[in-house]
């Protein structure tokens, strides 16, 4: 009798993925589970408390240059420069004299944006702060104070705002498609590992390669109550049965231990042949069970299971299972 290595032998495909496929539901319920929660934690972290929400406001101004001492408009305005004249003086005290006591100037200053985008003579003005009406309040005092400083400098004939929009929230790009893409493919991965693992550390005896990891005896068929499946059993064991002796069939299940009458009659027997539920027993339990048998002088001349799922067998073997049951007019 050889030594039992079920823990060492190789993983049987076949057996693995035709039980994966009956847990396709499952699987599916991880799928949605996982995308459901990935649009979950994305909705929690993509909603920004109310104080730490911004609001932005745009205006775009007309700037009317006077003509210089040579004639021609006054070229020294810029992106930067206006960027820079925003925040000091005279605009930012202008600015300022048109709002309440209690804004600042570094807070008015650092919700400014000023730039040229492309023609020198249209200026874009951005006011974003954390409160919308903070940002409507600070851009019409911009506003009110460029036009003042149009009338009064020099370098311009007027300066007049020709479009000024109210404050919106800013709003990220949405990323919840990538979020329940993600969400639903870690769900599936996890529940593919976790089923990998399961079946890794499960030894349950459902076909004869799992019967050989445990014993090198001879696999007498399976007994399930389906002709096409016990022939092959009935013939086996009628051919242990043609040699002298008694042949004593065992029936075991898991947690039942033995008698010991039934161990003397099976001590006094030609030979055992143990009979195991489909799927009821674990591998390590067959086994030490045989090296039990084997200490009681037990001799163990066939092993056969019972019991059994035969549509899983169907899958299993295919196509010899498959001819069998369209013989008998199962299939």
């Amino acid at each position: 009798m050889m030594e039992s290595n079920y823990a060492n032998d190789g993983m049987d495909i076949k057996k693995y993925m035709i039980c994966l496929f009956g847990k396709i539901p499952l699987l599916l319920g991880a799928v949605i589970g996982g995308a459901l929660l990935g649009a979950l934690i994305y909705t929690a972290v993509r909603t920004v408390p109310e104080s730490e929400r911004e609001y932005t406001a745009f205006a775009k101004v007309y700037l009317d240059f006077a003509a210089d001492e040579t004639g021609e408009v006054y070229q020294a305005y810029n992106g930067y420069t206006w960027n820079d004249l925003m925040a000091t003086d005279p605009i930012m005290n202008l600015t300022l004299s048109n709002l309440a006591s209690d804004y600042t100037r570094e807070e008015v200053e650092a919700s400014m944006k000023a730039e040229i985008l492309s023609d020198i003579r249209l200026l874009t003005l951005t006011v974003t702060t954390n409160y919308a009406a903070r940002t409507d309040e600070i851009m019409g005092a911009a506003v009110e104070a460029l036009e003042t400083y149009g009338n009064e400098a020099k370098e311009f004939i007027a300066i007049n705002a020709i479009r000024e929009t109210e404050a919106e929230l800013v709003v990220a790009d949405s990323r919840m498609l990538q979020a329940v893409l993600v969400g639903g493919f870690l769900g599936l991965l996890l529940s593919l590992f976790g089923f990998s693992l399961y079946y890794v550390m499960d030894d349950r005896i459902l076909v004869a390669g799992d019967v050989r990891k445990v014993t090198d005896v001879s696999f007498l068929g399976y007994v399930s109550g389906e002709a096409f499946f016990e022939e092959d059993y009935k013939k086996n064991l009628a051919y242990l049965r043609e040699k002298p002796g008694e042949i004593y069939v065992c029936e075991w299940d898991r947690g039942k231990s033995f008698s010991e009458e039934e161990l003397r009659s099976m001590r006094s027997a030609r030979g055992v042949v143990l009979s195991l539920p489909f799927g009821g027993v674990c591998g390590a339990g067959v086994s030490y069970l045989i090296e039990q048998l084997k200490t009681r002088e037990c001799e163990l001349s066939g092993v056969a299971i019972r019991d059994c799922d035969t549509r899983f067998l169907q899958k299993y073997y295919g196509r010899d299972f498959g001819k069998r049951m369209e013989k008998t007019g199962r299939l």
